[in-house]
C-alpha cells in the first residue's frame, strides 16, 4: 500500500528533506574539519554512515513534529512493530559482534557498528513519535 500525505504534508516533507540535506553537508564539513586536527578514522566504515545519519535525524524530526511523517493512511499498530523489530534486530546484530569481538578490529570500528547507528535512528523515531503524541494528547 502506497502512502498518501495531503497538501500540507507534502510540503512540510519537502522542507524535512531540505534540512536532512543541509544537516548532512554540513556534518561532512565538520567531519573533514575535524580530520586535520583529529584521528576520526577510530570509526572505520561508520564515518561515511555518519553523515547520512545525522541528515535522517534531521528530516524524521522536522517530519514527525509537523505532522508529515505519518501519511494518511497508515496502520500504527503495523507500523509500530516494524520499527521496533528494525531497532531490535539491528542492535541484536551490533551487540552480538561486540560479544563475539568483532565490533572494533584493530582499533577501529567494523560494520556491524553502523548496525548500532542503525538501530538508534529507529529507537529515536519510535521516542520522537511517543513524545509527539504526548504532545498532541496534551494540546487536546
Amino acid at each position: 500500500m502506497k502512502t498518501e500525505y495531503d497538501e500540507r504534508q507534502k510540503e512540510a516533507r519537502g522542507r524535512g528533506y531540505m534540512y536532512g540535506f543541509f544537516a548532512t553537508i554540513i556534518t561532512n564539513g565538520l567531519l573533514m574539519v575535524l580530520s586535520i586536527s583529529c584521528d576520526i578514522e577510530v570509526l572505520g566504515i561508520s564515518l561515511y554512515f555518519i553523515p547520512i545519519l545525522i541528515g535522517i535525524i534531521a528530516q524524521v524530526t522536522y517530519c514527525v513534529f509537523n505532522d508529515a511523517y505519518v501519511g494518511l493512511n497508515n496502520n500504527m499498530t503495523r507500523f509500530f512493530v516494524g520499527m521496533t523489530f528494525i531497532t531490535a534486530f539491528n542492535f541484536f546484530v551490533g551487540i552480538k559482534a561486540l560479544t563475539d569481538g568483532e565490533l572494533i578490529v584493530d582499533g577501529k570500528f567494523q560494520g556491524p557498528f553502523v548496525n548500532i547507528l542503525c538501530g538508534s535512528i529507529f529507537l529515536i523515531l519510535i521516542v520522537e513519535m511517543l513524545i509527539k503524541k504526548l504532545i498532541d494528547r496534551n494540546e487536546e
